[in-house]
């Protein structure tokens, strides 16, 4: 965050070098120096689509009242779904920049596997009347919405230089509506086949996935200006990478002890 006027000035500098800096081609936006950041921007919005939360914004009336509900029970479930969705989407945007990125996208997907577990459990139990299943549900949207959902294209925006953004984020959004497209074309075939229960839960180990990898491979950025966050991925960053696991669990430690 800019605190001062030097601050600013100095970011305004480095902007404007940034926008004087020709584009790469894709030749060069796929070589190891930007790999690891593209493989970033590519699988953090493949998860958020394969988390499942297209199966239950498309279908979850249908999934609801085939699992005993009424329609309008299922329908006011769906607003509910909606309202939830939307107010920890503004908890993320509130608490983005102290929690960090980092922690947030841990906790979330973390959260949401489980979530989705659970969800898997009530049906494969035959509890969908009960309010648990309604629980379950809320507690995946809660964890997508303040992570996995938001902060996808935050991180891509940071985690690029701006010489490769825009083809970048180009991939980066092509890949989300090619998820997006499979999910939605897949999910009534998984519901009919292997049912619900084990369609949560297929949901729920690409959240698992989602989870390690966010764990290895997710870089902090909080704080960092666009300039240091190339330099790392190029290998030229001074910073001492114990003093980064430093922050890291004190930005988790806040999340876990606001």
């Amino acid at each position: 965050m800019i605190s001062s006027p030097k601050e600013m000035q100095t970011e305004m500098a480095q902007l404007q070098k940034s926008v004087n800096t020709p584009a790469v081609s894709y030749k060069e936006l796929f070589s190891p120096r930007w790999r690891k950041a593209l493989l970033i921007g590519v699988l953090l919005p493949l998860f958020s689509q394969f988390s499942g939360i297209n199966a239950i914004i498309y279908y979850g009336p249908t999934i609801l009242s085939n699992a005993g509900k009424s329609l309008s029970s299922s329908l006011m479930s769906q607003v509910i779904f909606g309202v939830a969705n939307m107010i920890f989407t503004l908890i993320a945007i509130w608490k983005v920049d102290s929690w960090g990125r980092r922690p947030l996208y841990i906790f979330g997907t973390a959260g949401a596997a489980i979530a989705l577990f659970l969800t898997g459990v009530c049906f494969a139990t035959g509890a969908t009347t009960s309010i648990w299943l309604l629980i379950c549900v809320l507690a995946f949207l809660a964890c997508f919405a303040f992570s996995i959902g938001p902060l996808k294209f935050v991180v891509a925006a940071e985690i690029f230089p701006s010489k490769i953004r825009g083809r970048a984020m180009a991939i980066s959004i092509m890949v989300m509506w090619i998820a997006d497209t499979i999910v939605g074309q897949l999910t009534p075939v998984l519901l009919k086949s292997i049912g619900t229960a084990a369609t949560f839960w297929t949901f729920a180990a690409f959240c698992v996935v989602a989870f390690l990898t966010v764990y290895k491979l997710l870089p902090e950025t909080k704080g960092k200006s666009l300039e240091q966050i190339e330099a790392e991925w190029e290998g030229q960053a001074h910073g001492d990478r114990t003093e980064t696991d430093g922050q890291e669990k004190a930005d988790l430690a806040k999340i876990l002890h606001p």
